[in-house]
């Protein structure tokens, strides 16, 4: 009796330390994501804004390229939108943490703060709500990173899905950077006007 009860204690004693080391290589793999998941977030903003000015600038002069040599510009109103969501199973970690947000959001915990802190958690509290609703988890991980949320017990499941999240704003910034505008944006002048020829070599002229 006593020889299975040491039997089972060893056994326990073995788990518990398997359990632990298992913690401390999910902790050290999500300390290396974290800071990448950040890096990249800041990527993606600044690609985002100057894209912005980017497609600003290329419908302008492409409207004055078009105007000058009396020719009908090719760009239209109707633009393609990409309304696939590849939604994925929220782990316990993630419903955990997202509950985590919302109170370290909620109006009791901020009445305290000032103003610009204030406004920074009510963003980041949209943020996660946003992407909890779509299925783009990233709002979520990307509050509870910036609110410093702490994660009670980390998984294999949360680290998946905190790399895919990463994978998801990677491509995103990709897809903005391949983008002709945002090339367009980068090239000298003689290749500007270069690409707006190519561009409306087949547009209808008019009087």
């Amino acid at each position: 009796m006593f020889e299975k009860q040491n039997d089972e204690i060893e056994e326990f004693e073995e788990n518990e330390n398997n359990t632990a080391e298992t913690q401390r290589l999910l902790k050290k793999k999500f300390n290396k994501l974290k800071h990448k998941a950040l890096y990249i977030d800041a990527e993606y903003e600044e690609t985002c804004d100057v894209f912005s000015f980017a497609k600003s600038e290329f419908i302008s002069d492409m409207f004055g390229y078009c105007s000058s040599r009396k020719i009908h510009p090719p760009l239209s109103d109707g633009q393609k939108k990409d309304e696939s969501q590849d939604k994925i199973e929220t782990s316990e970690e993630m419903k955990d943490l997202y509950r985590e947000i919302v109170k370290a959001t909620h109006p009791d915990k901020t009445k305290n703060l000032d103003d610009d802190e204030i406004e920074e958690r009510t963003e980041l509290y949209q943020e996660a709500v946003a992407g909890k609703r779509k299925g783009d988890y990233w709002g979520i991980f990307k509050a509870a990173l910036e609110l410093g949320v702490p994660i009670k017990k980390l998984s294999f499941d949360y680290i998946d899905e905190l790399e895919q999240a990463i994978s998801g704003i990677e491509e995103k910034t990709n897809k903005i950077k391949n983008d002709l505008m945002y090339k367009w944006y980068y090239c000298d002048e003689g290749m500007r006007e270069n690409i707006f020829e190519q561009l409306t070599k087949n547009q209808e002229k008019y009087e």
